[in-house]
């Protein structure tokens, strides 16, 4: 069930007064009256059942009466190395991968990427990519966001990236790519636990930049015939790895 944002720490019993963008839009999207009973997450991550008890034009005021389990984090560490795509395709990216329980979002200027930002310009859209995963996150009913960054380049990326024991960059048509059905076919008795995968922009990977991954220690891998977009790249690889060694293929 979604829920809304308090930017403070909140307590079972005490009124609170929400105002700003989340009010409006608990007032204006939702049309909750007096007496009524939605979902708010404080700054803690605790995720709390209010009830409405007073409103006007711009704030209202509620007041927690229980607290209600948090969706846990998958144990995958799951981590998206994208070369920037064009924006509706980045945006896609953000809101579905958020949605998948992704960890960590590297974006990065590739070689064939439509544009690159400068630092400046990626610090100011470093706040629109996350608040496009809050939004994600709300509507899931995950805790946090991910963590995103932002790279000049993939060298750069890979040079200040943590060691990932399980790296792979998407590489359709590599002769010496694998299968990650073959993977855990092969080797059931490991789980793993951190996965990272490196995937191009709208025009693909340079030479330079496969051998580049390839020369850090990623493995190539294909997802099968079909040439994809590379915001369908993205989700496929995540739900496949979330499947796999994530919590996608859980049951009750």
């Amino acid at each position: 069930m979604s829920y809304f944002i308090f930017d403070g720490v909140l307590e079972c019993g005490r009124q609170y007064e929400l105002k700003g963008e989340e009010a409006g839009h608990i007032l204006k999207s939702r049309r909750l009256r007096v007496g009524d009973y939605f979902l708010i997450q404080d700054e803690q991550g605790r995720r709390f059942e209010v009830v409405l008890q007073n409103l006007s034009r711009n704030s209202l005021k509620f007041v927690p009466e229980k607290t209600v389990a948090v969706p846990p984090q998958s144990p995958l560490r799951l981590e998206i190395l994208q070369a920037l795509p064009k924006e509706k395709a980045l945006d896609f990216i953000l809101q579905k991968t958020t949605e998948l329980g992704v960890h960590r979002l590297d974006f990065f200027g590739g070689i064939y990427s439509s544009k690159v930002f400068s630092t400046s310009q990626a610090e100011r859209q470093m706040v629109r990519w996350e608040r496009i995963a809050l939004e994600a996150c709300k509507q899931c009913g995950r805790q946090f966001h991910p963590e995103i960054y932002w790279h000049s380049n993939l060298e750069t990326a890979l040079s200040v990236l943590p060691e990932c024991p399980n790296s792979w960059v998407l590489s359709p048509g590599s002769t010496d790519s694998v299968s990650w059905k073959n993977c855990i076919l092969a080797d059931r008795s490991k789980p793993k636990e951190h996965q990272r995968v490196l995937i191009g922009p709208e025009g693909g990977f340079h030479l330079e930049e496969i051998d580049l991954a390839l020369s850090s220690g990623m493995c190539p891998v294909d997802l099968g015939p079909r040439i994809l977009r590379t915001e369908t790249a993205a989700v496929s690889a995540v739900a496949i790895l979330q499947f796999l060694w994530g919590d996608l293929s859980q049951t009750k």
